[in-house]
């Protein structure tokens, strides 16, 4: 799981508006929110809602990455771990692991 700190993702977001020059007047209208609920999420007393929060990322051209996520080093660690296995498994396993894969994509 992955938590992020109500105070950063104030100022992740404060620091995104402040960038594009809106007001928060203007950013909790675009997102559908009060400006009062707004400023309780820039200055970390809220979490966003995650509908509310996908609109602000969205709106100020943010991405996960910017609040700290970065999915592509969890993605390249699985890939790390699956070659290990690769490079370490007999042909016998490696056409097991195939035939396993196989069957379970046929299930997604």
């Amino acid at each position: 799981m992955v938590y992020c700190d109500k105070k950063y993702i104030a100022q992740v977001i404060q620091n995104a508006r402040k960038q594009k020059g809106l007001k928060q007047s203007q950013l909790a209208e675009m997102v559908g929110i009060s400006e009062k609920h707004l400023s309780k999420i820039e200055t970390g007393k809220n979490y966003p809602a995650l509908d509310n929060f996908l609109k602000m990322v969205e709106i100020l051209n943010l991405s996960l990455k910017d609040f700290g996520l970065n999915i592509t080093d969890e993605i390249s660690l699985k890939k790390q771990y699956l070659q290990k296995i690769i490079n370490t498994s007999s042909e016998k396993q490696l056409t097991i692991y195939c035939d396993m894969i196989d069957a379970i994509q046929k299930y997604l």
